[in-house]
């Protein structure tokens, strides 16, 4: 079960995976196994749950399967699974099985227009070119615009025989009511701490445990972190947000030098040498991360529903010093930042106000 190593896999490695995650095997049997073994399977799948925790493969490996023209059962997990061998195994590997679909945003937008639905269900009702089922696989499914979703519903609502749709979702409650009611849901869950820290430990991950916290539990997200820029995107961040309290710094100075480093990476499009990239996005999620845990100290949560664990001991003796009440307002504000950094804000004004509220939490 630990052939699939990449956490932010190529497109064209979803295709070769030969395995599903070892915390999946349960939802496989659900999934999968009882379905083929009752010779039924629904016409429309919704795979839903957080980011980092292997949809995406599961949702590929599961058309393999249904695709799969001699699926076997494994003699190590007694799951019913593709064979890997027969022909359409074989096309299916190397991304030129005819009979599936996959439909993602494309790479000039961030929504999934109608006209893409329109073509998809253009070849939803043609014949099998391989006398079998048809897959079709949408991700993320939230993406759909308003008519694209209504485009599809209306297939959803007549489906083609052999023909079995796969939504991925981050984001549930974000799809249409009716597109949900006519899904077979599958919420899947995080993997136990365990699983997944053994899983990691498996890949090579130094400072698994950190990792994990700081992926919400998330483990394919934990390794994406471990091999990028953002642990020490973070300390910077994080470093710069707590000097406001720890050692006094003007918040508008750490504001204005925040906005430095994101506003050099936007102009040059580069890094330069030793030179971090960091993003309006990545200032916003790091302070957001720490506030979050500041309140839930505030509250006196354990330290296990802590994120940035390395922080604690600092985080938890701040905690005692803040207003719980102006602390979680400034939570609410970094929602909005969220929405307010997509569209043409002045990004250091913004910083300089949400610090200023951040020093304005100390009692």
């Amino acid at each position: 079960m630990a052939d699939i190593n990449s956490a932010f896999q190529s497109s064209s490695s979803f295709y070769q995976q030969s395995a599903f995650y070892p915390w999946q095997q349960s939802v496989w049997q659900k999934l999968f196994t009882a379905n083929v073994t009752s010779d039924h399977f629904p016409h429309a799948l919704l795979l839903s749950g957080v980011s980092g925790i292997g949809k995406k493969a599961l949702a590929f490996y599961l058309a393999k399967a249904l695709l799969c023209q001699a699926p076997k059962t494994d003699a190590k997990t007694q799951q019913i699974e593709p064979c890997h061998q027969c022909r359409a195994c074989q096309l299916f590997s190397t991304a030129n099985h005819p009979d599936l679909y996959h439909l993602s945003t494309p790479e000039d937008k961030k929504v999934i227009p109608v006209d893409a639905i329109r073509a998809l269900i253009q070849w939803s009702v043609l014949n099998s070119q391989m006398d079998g089922k048809k897959v079709i696989i949408i991700e993320p499914a939230e993406a759909m615009n308003q008519n694209a979703a209504n485009s599809l519903l209306k297939t959803l609502e007549e489906p083609v025989a052999n023909t079995i749709i796969i939504l991925l979702t981050n984001k549930k409650q974000a799809l249409l009511p009716t597109i949900r009611s006519r899904c077979q849901t599958i919420d899947l869950p995080l993997p136990t701490p365990e699983s997944a820290l053994d899983w990691l430990k498996q890949q090579g991950a130094e400072q698994a445990q950190l990792m994990l916290s700081l992926a919400s539990g998330a483990p394919l997200l934990a390794l994406e972190l471990m091999a990028s820029e953002q642990l020490e995107v973070r300390s910077t961040i994080i470093n710069q947000f707590l000097s406001i309290h720890a050692a006094n710094i003007d918040p508008v100075q750490v504001a204005e030098e925040l906005n430095k480093q994101t506003s050099s990476g936007k102009k040059n499009n580069t890094r330069g040498k030793n030179k971090l990239f960091i993003t309006p996005y990545d200032i916003i999620y790091w302070i957001d991360s720490i506030v979050t845990d500041l309140a839930r100290l505030a509250q006196n949560c354990p330290e296990k529903s802590i994120n940035n664990i390395d922080y604690y001991q600092s985080l938890q003796q701040l905690s005692n010093r803040l207003y719980l009440k102006k602390l979680l307002q400034l939570s609410d504000s970094i929602s909005k930042a969220y929405y307010q950094i997509q569209g043409s804000i002045n990004t250091n004004l913004l910083f300089e106000n949400l610090l200023i509220d951040w020093q304005n939490c100390k009692i």
